[in-house]
């Protein structure tokens, strides 16, 4: 399993950032990885600590693979090369390969696998086919939520409505905004889907300037 925690920032105006990943599951024997931006606090194996110098490695228990801890690694966004890289490799069962770049208040990644049987997430389902790899059909797959039993971070996050996501809303009025709920309770009958995350998505998700209009106006 490979989760995400995504959290808004102040350089983001409130639109979500991925701020922490957590590996796990069976695949990986047992063990749980942890990384998150600087800000987030230490890197962590089953809650402990681990590569608290720069640069370090680790080999985690049971085989089931190596972590290194270093500036090495292929900027995911050009526009980061002014910072100081450190960056967390993993080498891990199946194939699977990781690199994540640790910047002081976001992640950026990069993750190398093959297909596996019921693959499915923010990356896709591997089907060849990338019409169905959009959040929402993500969503109307798996949920909106990792369910608790299989949620490798400590507890889920509070979803209540931010500042800024109350300030876009007030802008999804009149005809717009009752063709959106018209959507979502359409298509979302059973609520696998959180509605505000649907509301947000299907007012403002095809807008490719959503975020220089926010900054515009200062939201």
């Amino acid at each position: 399993w490979i989760q995400g925690r995504f959290k808004g920032t102040e350089y983001t105006n409130g639109l979500a950032a991925t701020r922490k990943v957590a590996v796990g599951g069976p695949f990986l024997r047992g063990q749980t990885i942890v990384v998150g931006a600087l800000e987030e606090g230490p890197i962590t194996v089953n809650g402990h600590p681990v590569l608290t110098s720069f640069p370090s490695s680790y080999t985690l228990p049971n085989g089931a693979g190596r972590i290194t801890y270093d500036s090495n690694g292929r900027l995911v966004d050009g526009a980061t090369h002014i910072w100081e890289k450190k960056v967390v490799r993993m080498d891990l069962p199946l194939g699977v390969t990781m690199e994540i770049f640790r910047w002081s208040n976001y992640l950026d990644f990069r993750l190398t696998m093959t297909a596996q049987p019921g693959q499915d997430g923010c990356c896709g389902n591997f089907n060849n086919d990338a019409a169905d790899d959009g959040t929402w059909h993500m969503m109307q797959r798996m949920g909106g939520r990792v369910s608790p039993g299989e949620n490798l971070f400590n507890h889920h996050m509070h979803l209540g409505w931010t500042s800024h996501e109350e300030a876009l809303m007030r802008m999804c009025e009149g005809t717009r905004a009752a063709e959106a709920d018209a959507f979502c309770a359409r298509s979302n009958p059973a609520g696998s889907v959180p509605f505000k995350w649907c509301k947000l998505d299907a007012c403002f998700g095809s807008n490719e300037h959503l975020l220089r209009m926010t900054k515009n106006l200062g939201i």
